[in-house]
């Protein structure tokens, strides 16, 4: 076998990811030829694959000694050095790839994305990057990604509202990848859209369910939502109120006079009135949670540090609420300690859900995403963007 063919076959093993099976190829073609750019530029594809990217680096140097040309090198570099996170120097290789070659799209995208990063922020070159890159390669989902991820970083939910078209065309063009669908997730939770960031990170997981973005931001949807339900249980919670005061029976005594109350009809009416909406509010909150975690958000509903307070909260708010509208006492003197009890309760939730947020660090936040994560994991595909 020549020197080109173990070389090719490598290459076409490292693209196929038997990386175990290219590694003796390359060796194969650098025994019989040392001084192959070629064969040295494919070993360094194999180890920034592998994660040894020091190795790729020195492989690539080697390559550029022998004569790689300058654009093939320094887009492996680039490459190399992003996924190394070495973004000083990164940034530096990607602006000489462009001094070579003005329109190399991955350059642009990734110098869109490290200087929008947090601790590199550069908002206006980052932007004018991605906007170049998509205006290159409006079909490239990875174009649309950096600049949608730009303008989201910056400007709070006005430059969410300008990201939100960048990031659902890099949905339509790439839906089978996890990271484009949890920066939508990202953006629609920024704008309070809950239910449809919470479908996004569902998908985004259902893809892959080790993407850690994703399993950590399904909690925060689910608060939104939680948080709605709650806020319509507390209105409730106070018509109730106002309701078993008004069809309470009157004694002699008060004000009014007396009065035989609206009897059991009105207190009737009252409790399926109320049964129907807490009702509705489950029924709702059961349908915004996408079906590929339902099984998750069973087992997570009651053991949740955040969310279960609201949600008990929830319940308790609820049978009070009942209690009210059910019960015909006399002038409606059960009703003020209710009301008491209910919006103690209710602040009580609210309080403790925010402290157990502000107070969660990375490794509690972990353990509170793996409750949300689906039990089932089908194999992980592969979502390594190419360049």
């Amino acid at each position: 076998m020549s020197p080109g063919e173990a070389r090719r076959r490598a290459g076409l093993l490292v693209d196929a990811r038997q990386y175990d099976r290219a590694r003796p190829e390359i060796a194969r073609a650098l025994a019989e030829d040392p001084d192959d750019a070629a064969a040295f530029h494919v070993l360094a594809l194999l180890e920034q694959r592998v994660g040894h990217h020091d190795d790729a680096l020195a492989a690539l140097d080697r390559a550029a000694a022998l004569g790689l040309p300058p654009r093939a090198h320094l887009t492996s570099r680039l490459d190399t050095l992003y996924h190394a996170r070495r973004f000083p120097e990164a940034v530096a290789t990607a602006e000489e790839l462009l001094l070579h070659d003005p329109h190399q799209v991955t350059a642009h995208v990734l110098l869109a994305q490290m200087l929008g990063s947090e601790g590199r922020a550069d908002y206006h070159r980052a932007r004018a990057h991605g906007e170049y890159a998509v205006q290159l390669a409006p079909e490239n989902d990875h174009a649309h990604y950096a600049l949608g991820q730009v303008l989201a970083s910056t400007h709070g939910r006005r430059g969410a509202r300008a990201a939100l078209p960048r990031l659902q065309e890099a949905v339509r063009l790439r839906p089978d990848d996890p990271a484009n669908l949890n920066a939508l997730g990202v953006v629609d939770l920024t704008l309070g859209r809950s239910r449809r960031a919470l479908r996004a990170f569902a998908d985004a997981l259902a893809l892959d369910p080790t993407l850690e973005p994703a399993a950590f931001n399904v909690p925060l949807a689910m608060l939104g939502l939680v948080r709605r339900a709650g806020l319509v249980m507390t209105l409730l919670f106070l018509a109730a109120a106002v309701v078993g005061v008004s069809l309470a029976p009157r004694l002699p005594t008060s004000r009014a006079g007396a009065s035989a109350g609206a009897g059991a009809i009105g207190h009737g009416v009252a409790v399926v009135a109320v049964l129907a909406v807490v009702g509705l509010v489950v029924v709702a909150l059961r349908r915004s949670v996408p079906p590929t975690i339902r099984p998750a958000a069973a087992r997570a509903w009651r053991r949740d540090p955040v969310l279960a307070p609201l949600v008990i909260a929830g319940a308790v708010l609820a049978g009070l609420s009942l209690v009210m509208v059910a019960l015909p006492v006399p002038d409606g003197v059960h009703v003020p300690p209710l009301l008491l009890l209910g919006l103690v309760v209710r602040v009580v939730a609210v309080l403790l859900s925010r402290t157990r947020t502000a107070r969660y660090g990375r490794e509690r936040r972990a353990e509170r995403a793996e409750l949300w994560r689906p039990s089932e994991r089908p194999p992980r595909p592969d979502v390594t963007r190419s360049s």
